[in-house]
């Protein structure tokens, strides 16, 4: 079997929006990414990065995505944060009018809250420890 290839630390995840304007305004006011300059590409989108994550998102521009609307299903892509303070971020979610969908971590017993971005992607946060912290312990039984 050949090597396996060397990469680096995580760069981007790209999601599409049929609407950059409303999606760069939901990331930026609720939760904290900041604009960074984008090449000058064919297409419509935004460059968004948080310093508390250290990767960018990349909005892509595409009238034919279609947004999903079964907004009950948590088994599907999405992206994952960890939440400093989750109550206050169910707060915030709350203000904002943006539902979420409660839940538990399994064997960890961690507290999640899932909810769609204004293009029904999804997104959640979790109260869990750091990757590498979370990987040195094992769950609870």
């Amino acid at each position: 079997m050949p090597d396996a290839i060397a990469v680096g630390r995580f760069n981007h995840a790209a999601l599409n929006t049929t609407n950059v304007a409303a999606s760069v305004a939901f990331y930026t006011s609720l939760l904290g990414f900041h604009e960074v300059a984008r090449p000058s590409f064919s297409f419509a989108g935004s460059w968004l990065y948080s310093e508390g994550l250290g990767m960018m998102l990349h909005l892509i521009h595409d009238d034919r995505f279609d947004p999903i609307t079964d907004r009950e299903n948590r088994r599907r892509s999405h992206l994952a944060f960890r939440a400093h303070d989750i109550d206050r971020a169910r707060e915030l979610l709350a203000a904002h009018g943006v539902p979420t969908i409660e839940g538990r971590l399994p064997d960890y017993g961690y507290r999640q809250l899932f909810f769609h971005d204004p293009d029904g992607n999804l997104l959640e946060l979790g109260e869990w420890p750091d990757v590498e912290e979370m990987m040195s312990h094992s769950p609870a039984g």
